[in-house]
């Protein structure tokens, strides 16, 4: 009887042995499997942040784009402008030319008008009068009409005509200078040193630099 009590002791025990490992088991992979929880989330609250980043960095450049978009379109839209005036003041000042030459021609010998004609070729006062157009109209200096006068991509003149218009070309370059430095003040907000620099750069307007000096110091 006693052995027979002691057999059935010893089972009880194994048997809670077992229930007990069986627990504490089952708690390790509660354990394991809530660390892995916790870690994926950590990892998706980090993917979120980095794709708000994302996000907010993508707004930023598409108002950027946007607003270089809106000025590119003002200045598209200035430089059609421009254009059309130029246009027009070039026909008016070629209308007034022939005035000009038919009123000389009724006032000196048809035999002077012949000898001036032979000696100034017709294209060479084209690019006179295409000269006074863009300083009229674009405030450009004479470096920069000189270029847009040879300029394949601009009137494309042989360089003894433009050479010619920039020779007999008069005009107020310093004044010329001045409303260029308005223009870059008021349609870009750009400082008196960056509009000087642009004013005298081989790749802006080619002012001399005492014709820079002269805007900057004239500006408001």
């Amino acid at each position: 009887m006693k052995k027979y009590l002691f057999m059935i002791g010893m089972a009880a025990a194994i048997l809670l042995s077992a229930c007990g490992e069986e627990e504490v088991s089952s708690e390790t992979a509660d354990t394991d499997e809530m660390k892995i929880v916790q870690d994926e989330n950590e990892a998706l609250k980090e993917r979120v942040s980095e794709l708000e980043e994302e996000l907010s960095s993508a707004e930023e450049q598409e108002e950027e784009f946007m607003a270089l978009k809106e000025e590119n379109e003002a200045l598209e839209s200035e430089l059609v402008q421009a254009e059309e005036d130029l246009a027009s003041a070039q026909e008016e000042y070629e209308d007034n030319t022939v005035e000009e030459s038919t009123e000389a021609v009724l006032e000196e010998p048809a035999e002077k008008d012949a000898a001036e004609e032979d000696d100034v070729p017709r294209e060479w006062e084209s690019a006179l009068n295409s000269a006074y157009s863009y300083a009229e109209i674009m405030h450009m200096s004479k470096a920069g009409i000189y270029e847009q006068l040879v300029s394949e991509y601009g009137e494309n003149f042989p360089e003894e005509a433009a050479q010619y218009a920039i020779d007999n070309i008069e005009y107020d370059w310093k004044n010329n200078a001045l409303e260029s430095a308005r223009s870059y003040q008021d349609l870009m907000d750009m400082s008196h040193a960056a509009i000087y620099d642009q004013l005298i750069s081989d790749y802006g307007d080619k002012f001399t630099e005492e014709e820079a000096a002269y805007a900057v110091e004239n500006l408001e």
